[in-house]
């Protein structure tokens, strides 16, 4: 409960900064929500326990580099949200800074496929 209350407290940070600044605040919120939803361990078909061990063999460092591209982030990032309800919670709050409107089921699995659609995958 108390890393819940901390996450966003740094949300609350992360837009105090610089209100007027969104595209910042998008970036740097959705970056967090990653590496929040991977401390959780939160993967689909395998594809980040294996993306991790492969890492840990080479230079490549994966918590880093591999979501570097933004649209991998995301989508990893709105499917979490799908499965894990404080996930969901701290992208629900960044949504409606960002975007002003309340999220939804059906604009995360939009967002997916538009995701998809340009080509992104993991």
């Amino acid at each position: 409960m108390e890393d819940h209350r901390y996450i966003f407290q740094l949300l609350a940070n992360y837009i105090e900064e610089d209100p007027d600044d969104l595209e910042n605040f998008y970036d740097d919120a959705m970056n967090l929500i990653r590496g929040t939803a991977a401390d959780k361990n939160i993967e689909f078909d395998g594809y980040f326990r294996k993306r991790w061990e492969i890492s840990a063999d080479t230079i490549f460092e994966f918590d880093e580099d591999y979501f570097e591209d933004p649209g991998r982030r995301d989508l990893y990032v709105f499917l979490s949200a799908l499965v894990d309800d404080e996930i969901f919670g701290y992208l629900e709050y960044v949504w409606h800074h960002v975007f002003g409107e309340e999220l939804s089921q059906i604009i995360i699995e939009y967002k997916i496929s538009e995701l998809k659609e340009k080509g992104v995958k993991f």
